[in-house]
């Protein structure tokens, strides 16, 4: 179904086609609207939504064609699901709000100048500085108000919300986007109750509401729920932990076992595996993997076995050597990332559907150890009972991982030519695990599957 931009008066039944808008018979009326591939990938391909969906009625929403969701959204098997055509420009209006917000916001917090790095990167000089005027008091409230009257109604968003008249809005987000303060304010003017989740662990520590919260927002432990309270500003009252979706798949043994997993690797079962797990922050990692590859040649990291997990849509950076090129000695490519890899390095889409985390499962649970730059695999690892080692050289430390190295053992790695050495350390008898009272500070423990706990949350709304 495709929802185009319908009469403001409504006088006639926004434009449909596609599937059938008859949802699940029987228990509330729920709207889920997704607005990336990623997302989508953490909610609707993981599957923790089904037991909602068997709950209740539920349909889905999606931005129709746009460059943020390049699915093929009938290869999702989800029904009913409908498109909502984006007003480019109406978007764009909302972005440089959005940007404004972000930069009041920390103007003086704790991070005050690493916002301002990140943002003069993303915004360029000029851009940035516009944008940093605009976000001073007095400036900010007169630019609010005016770009509040030129962003306007959603109207094909609000005629949606008007013919379906759902009893709850749900929205899985980056808590910035298409939809989500849209459906905030229009959740709150027709009295439907409005509820997000957020996406990853960055999210409340950089991103802002630029007109209403939602009734509730559900966050992954104690430290996502601090950061929502000081750096967006949400009332603590709405706020409920609820753990992080996307690792719900860790709770279940391996679909690979360790022995086979070492075993299509050929890797005996007594070689020291570390798992170089890549990041998006564009380093030449197969700089990093050549100086451990001579290290275990040399003999300082004897019976040990690298596995190279690139991150699934990375930039690369010029000088780079394409991996397959390499002649690796001790290094190896985890066959569940091969593909991910040559598309993120050829020109194609990258598919990020092809990130499975029942493969990343399998692989932290077959490893000894982990190194990483800064990535939030690092607190996956962890949580699988490894000890990880962060390379930190020349990149932005943000605060969820200055407070992740306040309370969880983690090697720090400030230069290339003590990569070897630290993770010999890591690979040794005395390096320190995290402890499960250490991680549930970050994503709340449960025994559990989360979309159970998702439908009792929801049903006690």
């Amino acid at each position: 179904m495709q929802v185009g931009d319908s009469d403001p008066e409504r006088d006639q039944v926004p434009k449909v086609r596609g599937t059938s808008v008859a949802g699940q018979a029987g228990g509330m009326k729920i709207a889920v609207f997704l607005d990336h591939d990623i997302v989508i990938r953490h909610f609707v391909l993981s599957g923790v939504l089904e037991p909602l969906r068997k709950a209740h009625d539920v349909s889905f929403w999606f931005p129709h064609k746009h460059r943020r969701v390049r699915l093929d959204l009938n290869s999702l098997h989800v029904s009913p699901f409908h498109t909502l055509n984006v007003d480019e420009q109406r978007a764009f209006r909302q972005r440089r709000l959005y940007q404004a917000t972000v930069l009041r916001n920390s103007r003086w917090g704790n991070e005050r100048e690493l916002q301002k790095r990140m943002w003069r990167s993303m915004l360029g000089r000029r851009g940035y500085w516009e944008t940093w005027s605009l976000s001073m008091p007095g400036a900010y409230q007169a630019f609010r108000a005016w770009s509040r009257a030129m962003i306007g109604e959603a109207h094909n968003l609000s005629d949606a919300l008007y013919y379906l008249k759902p009893d709850l809005i749900l929205h899985p987000t980056a808590l910035e986007g298409l939809f989500v303060d849209d459906l905030a304010r229009l959740g709150r003017k027709r009295g439907i109750k409005t509820v997000f989740i957020m996406n990853s662990w960055d999210n409340p520590s950089t991103k802002a509401m630029i007109s209403e919260h939602p009734d509730k927002l559900i966050v992954w432990g104690e430290h996502s729920e601090k950061d929502a309270i000081r750096h967006m500003k949400t009332p603590p009252e709405s706020i409920i932990r609820l753990g992080a979706a996307q690792y719900d798949v860790y709770r279940k043994p391996p679909k690979v076992s360790p022995q086979e997993w070492r075993a299509r690797l050929s890797i005996g079962n007594n070689t020291r595996v570390l798992l170089y797990a890549g990041s998006n922050q564009g380093l030449n990692e197969t700089e990093h993997l050549r100086l451990l590859d001579e290290g275990i040649e040399g003999g300082r990291l004897p019976n040990t076995t690298v596995v190279y997990r690139p991150h699934p849509w990375r930039p690369y950076p010029a000088e780079e050597k394409d991996f397959f090129a390499m002649r690796f000695k001790h290094v190896r490519m985890d066959p569940s990332s091969q593909a991910s890899y040559l598309q993120s390095r050829g020109s194609g889409r990258v598919m990020v559907e092809l990130a499975d985390y029942e493969d990343t499962h399998s692989t932290l649970n077959a490893v000894d150890a982990v190194i990483s730059p800064l990535s939030s695999i690092l607190l996956e690892a962890a949580l699988h009972g490894k000890t990880v080692a962060a390379y930190v050289r020349g990149m932005e430390i943000r605060h969820f991982y200055w407070t992740f190295f306040e309370r969880v053992p983690c090697f720090k790695i400030e230069a290339e030519d003590r990569i070897v050495g630290a993770c010999a350390r890591m690979l040794g008898p005395r390096a320190a695990h995290a402890s499960a009272r250490e991680l549930s500070y970050f994503v709340e423990p449960s025994d559990r599957p989360w979309g159970e706990r998702l439908l009792e949350t929801i049903n006690a709304l």
